[in-house]
């Protein structure tokens, strides 16, 4: 049987928009005219190649490599027969297998229940396909992928569960377990419901693999066993050389300390209930089943769990706010979010919700609500950095999503978790006076006009470079690494240190290019011998959106996760011009990928680059002190001008410095 593509797979296998390739039979090439549709409206493959070939057209470089896998993933394929191909993919992918069609089929199932003795994920998968038939499909699309595990994932996302997850919210979770799982912390995935998130963390060069444990219900028997879909979530986590144990829901699972529980909380609400003060059954069993979870925390546990607003965040039936106030009451939800919409694959307006449960304050619950905003990267670092924030307890600090509320009020109002009134971050009374002189410095200081560091200098082309600037040099950090033109030092895994005077670089302060404080004696005696950073090392983060920030001066620690990369006095490289590489980078670049990275080589003179590089910065230290100056007089301006407290009069030329007035509110008495 030919194979054959609709429009949207010759989309996918161009690597352009569905709409690009209706212009296409619009706007034939002379001579290489669009193929001709077959009676069901389909095109044939061969045909589609070969137009593709002849006229140049689209974003793939060599489209009869992925031809295969288009062919395999497009809606005309038998859906067994792509189960069969994903089987195929996976056994290839955990034997190690170079060809499944040279393969006797007798030798392949001894292979194979050699690694599923107890048909536990795979067995039956194989048994059952059509080996003979597909075998060399299946080799076709493995070869002319990265590896066999990037196949199957291919074609696993060319049929999506519309429930399944979008990339960004995978993407912010995956970074939200990885800052708050423990060095001997374990990762489970209840029910098979992380396994996107456990397996990009596990893909992540950065990081140490976590152990992960898959929580299940065990059936009761064999039959039953064979038939549960946790057998695929299983193979996944093999196709990955993941090396995942497995716990019963009902055993005690002996968590160390450090370690998160990830779980998702399905939404099956009964379309048939009518009343609204009516128990969902489904709603119920979500509740009771984050009250197992619960069980199985320690102090040193914490658990994400995500679901439906409607379940987590809305108001409740009266016979099922009970439940979830029994959290409040035991001070185990320590923040509570409202997602955007559509954060599911399957699009709708559903509004998912996150839970940080843990062991903590039970006097107070952190809210927040990001309805109506998209979940960008600066919405995912804010949230990330919030709810980072609320599980170590930090909170002498500014929250941007995050509101802290009394838990006894949520409780006695009944209400949705993020309609109420929340109570102020900052507990400490500060003066009108206070904050009128502290406007008034800033004025001062934001009058100052900005020094120029280019003063003098003038850019002018020069014919150095050869055939211009898109011809410049420029080689891959692996690269760079193996010939030990750079070297890459890890950061140190630190516990919570008090403040103090030594500038130590974290994952967080690397992206807002300002560094925390720790205190020396207490870092000595965490890490006796911390070695710390060389005058103009690159310190780099490779987690969620890559950044980095140049330590001109040095004498820095570097925590975990952030990265140090020294640059050798021989190799032809700025590090200047390899931060603002890396900053350029866009979200998700980073994980694990930081090898493959491009960074810039200099042709010329590396003390002339550095020089001009150095200057550059200035200005964007100089422009970011400025707006950090400018940020402080609105969050002041916010708090004492807005009640009053405060007010702007204009200034007269005999007293130039008399523009803020204080306001003291009197009561109805004049007192």
């Amino acid at each position: 049987m030919t194979a054959t593509l609709s429009l949207a797979d010759i989309a996918r296998l161009a690597r352009v928009q569905r709409p690009v390739v209706s212009m296409w039979r619009q706007r034939a090439v002379p001579g290489a005219p669009f193929p001709t549709p077959r009676a069901d409206g389909r095109f044939s493959a061969g045909e589609v190649l070969s137009y593709l070939s002849a006229t140049g057209r689209g974003n793939n470089p060599d489209p009869e490599l992925t031809s295969d896998l288009t062919v395999a993933s497009s809606s005309a394929t038998d859906p067994s027969d792509r189960g069969d191909l994903l089987t195929l993919l996976a056994a290839r992918a955990v034997l190690g297998a170079d060809s499944l069609a040279e393969t006797d089929v007798e030798d392949l199932l001894d292979d194979v229940e050699a690694l599923d003795p107890d048909d536990e994920w795979l067995f039956s998968e194989v048994e059952g396909s059509d080996v003979e038939r597909l075998a060399r499909t299946a080799d076709a699309v493995a070869d002319n992928s990265f590896s066999p595990a990037q196949a199957y994932e291919q074609l696993l996302a060319a049929d999506p569960n519309p429930s399944s997850l979008t990339a960004p919210l995978v993407g912010l979770l995956a970074d939200l377990t990885a800052a708050l799982l423990g060095e001997d912390g374990a990762l489970v995935d209840v029910a098979g419901t992380a396994t996107d998130i456990a397996l990009r963390l596990a893909e992540d060069e950065s990081l140490t693999p976590p152990a992960i444990l898959l929580a299940r219900d065990l059936p009761s028997d064999r039959a039953a066993a064979r038939r549960t879909p946790l057998r695929a979530t299983l193979r996944r986590y093999r196709v990955h050389r993941c090396e995942v144990g497995t716990v019963a829901m009902e055993d005690d699972w002996d968590l160390p300390a450090g370690s998160v529980i990830l779980a998702r909380v399905p939404d099956h609400t009964d379309p048939a209930r009518t009343d609204p003060a009516q128990a969902d059954p489904a709603a119920a069993a979500a509740l009771g089943l984050i009250d197992d979870l619960t069980l199985q925390m320690g102090p040193d546990t914490t658990a994400l769990v995500l679901g439906p607003a409607s379940i987590l965040i809305d108001e409740l039936p009266d016979a099922l706010v009970g439940q979830r106030d029994a959290f409040l009451r035991r001070g185990l939800v320590r923040a509570a979010v409202r997602l955007p919409a559509g954060l599911l694959r399957g699009g709708g307006g559903e509004h998912l919700a996150l839970w940080l449960l843990a062991e903590g304050d039970s006097r107070h619950l952190w809210a927040g609500d990001l309805s109506g905003r998209s979940l960008d990267a600066a919405t995912s670092q804010q949230l990330l950095d919030d709810v980072v924030a609320v599980a170590r307890s930090e909170r002498q600090r500014a929250f941007s999503i995050l509101h802290r509320a009394e838990a006894a009020k949520v409780i006695a109002l009944s209400q949705s978790l993020v309609a109420l009134d929340v109570s102020p971050a900052d507990p400490l009374p500060v003066s009108a006076a206070d904050d009128a002189a502290r406007m008034a410095e800033l004025l001062v200081l934001l009058a100052e006009p900005m020094p120029d560091p280019l003063s003098g200098l003038r850019p002018e082309a020069s014919d150095a470079g050869g055939g211009g600037h898109g011809s410049a040099l420029s080689a891959t950090l692996g690269d760079l690494a193996r010939k030990r033109l750079v070297r890459i030092i890890s950061g140190y895994r630190l516990p919570r240190l008090p403040a103090g005077t030594l500038q130590m670089w974290t994952a967080d302060s690397v992206a807002t290019h300002v560094p925390a404080g720790v205190d020396l004696l207490a870092l000595t005696t965490a890490v006796p011998g911390a070695a710390l950073t060389a005058p103009d090392d690159v310190v780099f983060t490779s987690t969620g959106t890559p950044h980095a920030v140049v330590d001109a001066g040095g004498g820095s620690v570097v925590a975990y996760p952030a990265r140090i990369l020294r640059v050798s006095p021989t190799a032809s490289c700025s590090p200047r011009a390899i931060a603002a590489t890396i900053n350029e980078l866009r979200p998700g670049t980073g994980i694990g990928k930081w090898r493959s990275w491009r960074v810039p080589l200099v042709s010329g003179s590396r003390r002339e680059v550095e020089d001009v590089m150095t200057r550059i910065q200035a200005w964007e230290d100089q422009t970011r002190t400025r707006l950090a100056q400018i940020g402080e007089l609105r969050r002041l301006a916010t708090r004492s001008v807005t009640s009053g407290a405060v007010t702007f009069a204009a200034a007269s030329p005999e007293n130039p410095d008399a523009d803020l007035r204080i306001s003291v509110p009197v009561d109805e008495k004049g007192q």
